[in-house]
Parts: C-alpha cells; structure tokens; sequence
C-alpha cells in the first residue's frame, strides 16, 4: 500500500479493476491535474488514459460504459482530493473541467480502437 492509496481510499476502490500499473498511473495522474499541477501531467494523463480505456475495453465495455467509468472515476478522484470547490472565475466545479478533458481523450482513444478493427488487413501494409 502507497502513500495514495492511504490518503485516498476511495480512489482505490474504483480503480481495482484495472492492473496495478495503470491504476497507479492513472490516479497520479489525475491526482497531479486535479490539484492543479500541470507541468508532465498531460501527457502522463494521456498514456493513463489510453491505457484504462484499452483496458476496460477488453473487459467486454462498450464506449459508453467505458466513458461512464472514467467519468466517474474523475468525478469521485475529485471529491477525495478537495477539487469539488467551485472556480472562483467560471463557478464550475474544478473537476468538471478534468472529466470533460478525460472523456475526449478516451473517446479518442476508442475511436481509434474502432478505426483499427474495422481497417481491413490489406489497408494497413505497407
């Protein structure tokens, strides 16, 4: 058990169904974003991202599914880390803005899936 695992509980719960390597990934990634750090934390969230949403994917989820466990698992991740406070500039939610961009990189993500499977094999050689 990690330091973010004993602060954030929670959190752990809802990222037991994927492999240790990207549930860590994924909620130090979303930790650092939600906490306003942003420096190295787009592209580790991408890769996080990316990740989980393969990985929910081949548990048999569908986008949909796999776009509300994610949504959700935002939304949750940011009410244990305190980012459930209003902007003082827009009046959102500070993990609103989180899930939104989550959501489009793993819808993204799945397109691309998507695309992949449906290219026949002679569209892909070279």
């Amino acid at each position: 058990m990690n330091q973010t695992d004993r602060d954030y509980p929670e959190v752990v719960q809802l990222t037991r169904r994927f492999t240790a390597g990207t549930s860590g990934r994924l909620t130090r990634a979303l930790l650092r974003v939600l906490r306003g750090h942003s420096y190295q934390s787009a592209a580790s969230l991408h890769l996080a991202v990316r990740d989980a949403s393969r990985e929910l994917r081949v548990e048999g989820l569908g986008d949909h599914a796999v776009l509300t466990t994610l949504g959700l698992l935002v939304e949750e991740t940011g009410r244990a880390c305190g980012a459930d406070r209003p902007s003082l500039v827009s009046g959102e939610l500070r993990w609103m803005q989180v899930r939104t961009r989550v959501l489009e990189l793993a819808s993204g993500v799945l397109a691309r899936e998507t695309q992949n499977t449906l290219r026949p094999e002679w569209a892909t050689a070279p």
